[in-house]
């Protein structure tokens, strides 16, 4: 990070006080067109559960959203994001939450199916509207989303029969941060089981895959310190990004899933909308005990936390904006949070600047689930700020820091 960004954050940290959440559009503009550069005639998905603040401007760029749950949905209409791009998921599909999405202009949207009781629901919801809902099927990797192949195939020919449902295609996600090889196996299995599919319909079916692209989070799992010296930790993401879209164009190719099916989206949310965050906590004070050196954040897990941090135990980018400057070297530190737990550590152990209080840390690859997944009503510590860097290089304020203390004490309206 040069001295001019360090200077800018700064600056940040000062206007808007930490902890805050930046994201950074043009950083996210330039990874959609990264990977439709990568993978072309494969259209892009934006699951927004790994950042819904991102939801608005992920719209108008990715061809598709992925919605989870009615409160997702929910943010999508108010950000006027057109039903025709949401892709309507979620293992959770009551009758209440599907009449309202299709009062509400959702019929434009397409569904997937989890189970025969979604099915039934979807099927007599539309047949009340007079409506027919395009569907996909999701074929389970094993663990509670989706159906089994056979389960599979039988929903498909039901489904055919159905005049109120319209059989689109196949929605497969196996999990995040997978290897080339599960990759690979997972797109020859469902080049092969198209074509059981197409006996069915006899067209070719659409699919909507999720490739689980990995984020490196960690200064040790990719890089050691010496690779990774004068590179920002987005750069070296960038890099590892362009590779691994490449290594999953070749396995299109290999796997035949392009002959295989009519239509392909992949469905990407770590990958995506990681590198376009950072998460930015003040120094509140700082001890020695025992010869470890403590620093205390105004920040700490509930409100960042990284995919497979073991408990501090990995170390994640982290970049000190310090009052002293870098002249007196580096200092061991343990940095903790402001929760009363002894579970709040967000490193055990890394070398930075000489600090101070008052002082920020900025944590990288931040924009994906990091803000999210926290238990950040645990203490009824305030939400963080959300704030978000346009194309331009202006920064806007989506979320002021917020109490948590009426919505632990019951009172919030």
């Amino acid at each position: 990070m040069t001295e001019t960004e360090k200077e800018e954050y700064k600056k940040l940290a000062e206007a808007y006080k930490t902890p805050f959440y930046l994201y950074d559009e043009k950083w996210l503009k330039n990874r959609v067109l990264m990977t439709r550069e990568k993978l072309p005639g494969i259209r892009t998905c934006y699951a927004m559960k790994a950042a819904p603040m991102l939801a608005s401007f992920m719209g108008g760029i990715a061809d598709r959203l992925e919605v989870c749950s009615p409160g997702e949905y929910e943010i999508c209409l108010r950000a006027g994001i057109e039903p025709e791009k949401l892709l309507i998921s979620g293992v959770s599909k009551t009758t209440e939450s599907m009449q309202r999405l299709l009062s509400t202009g959702g019929e434009r949207a397409t569904f997937t199916i989890e189970s025969e009781s979604q099915m039934k629901i979807l099927s007599a919801l539309a047949g009340e509207k007079g409506l027919e809902l395009p569907c996909y099927l999701r074929l389970s990797s094993g663990n509670q989303f989706g159906v089994g192949r056979e389960e599979f195939l039988s929903l498909t020919r039901q489904i055919q029969a159905d005049p109120h449902l319209r059989f689109a295609g196949v929605h497969f996600f196996s999990g995040t941060q997978k290897n080339g090889k599960q990759r690979e196996k997972e797109l020859t299995m469902l080049a092969g089981f198209a074509k059981e599919i197409e006996e069915i319909t006899k067209e070719k079916p659409a699919l909507e895959y999720g490739p689980g692209l990995s984020v490196a989070y960690f200064v040790t799992e990719k890089d050691n310190k010496k690779d990774a010296a004068g590179k920002d930790p987005e750069e070296l993401e960038g890099e590892m990004a362009r590779a691994a879209l490449e290594e999953l164009s070749d396995m299109v190719i290999s796997s035949g899933i392009r002959e295989a099916f009519s239509d392909i989206t992949f469905e990407h949310g770590r990958f995506l909308a990681a590198g376009s965050g950072v998460y930015a906590t003040g120094i509140t004070d700082l001890k020695t005990t025992e010869g470890t050196s403590y620093v205390i954040t105004d920040g700490g897990l509930h409100q960042i936390s990284y995919f497979g941090s073991m408990a501090g135990m990995r170390e994640p980018y982290i970049t000190a904006l310090t009052a002293a400057g870098e002249e007196e070297g580096t200092f061991d530190y343990m940095l903790a949070g402001s929760l009363c737990s002894a579970h709040d550590v967000l490193v055990r152990k890394v070398s930075l600047p000489k600090l101070s209080s008052g002082d920020t840390l900025l944590f990288h690859l931040a924009g994906a689930y990091c803000g999210t997944e926290g238990m950040s009503l645990f203490l009824s510590r305030d939400l963080p700020a959300v704030l978000v860097k346009g194309e331009d290089g202006s920064v806007v304020t989506l979320r002021g820091h917020m109490g948590t203390d009426r919505i632990n004490d019951g009172t919030f309206q």
